[in-house]
């Protein structure tokens, strides 16, 4: 697999991590995807793909008009503690 896809596999997985430690630790389970990108120093462009992947496979929904705004969803909250159960056990 080259670099370049194995850092969007990673990217991809950093930003709904964020999104699911932001949903259990902060008072409001909505989050900026962009504001987001910045703290993981990850490009608005990219975000943008990100959230696309995200939302394609039900892990996050978007909320409003402009922006982007979105929270994790149910479903993405489930693959991310089935990954770290994954990683766990290997």
């Amino acid at each position: 697999m080259s670099d370049e896809i194995r850092a969007r596999r990673e990217n991809r997985r950093r930003f709904l991590e964020h999104l699911y430690r932001c949903s259990e630790e902060r008072s409001t389970e909505y989050q900026d995807a962009y504001e987001v990108a910045d703290e993981l120093e990850i490009g608005r462009q990219d975000a943008e793909r990100i959230v696309r992947y995200l939302e394609d496979h039900g892990f996050v929904t978007k909320t409003g008009r402009t922006g982007l705004v979105l929270r994790i969803t149910a479903h993405g909250i489930d693959h991310v503690e089935a990954a770290a159960t994954r990683e766990e056990d290997d």
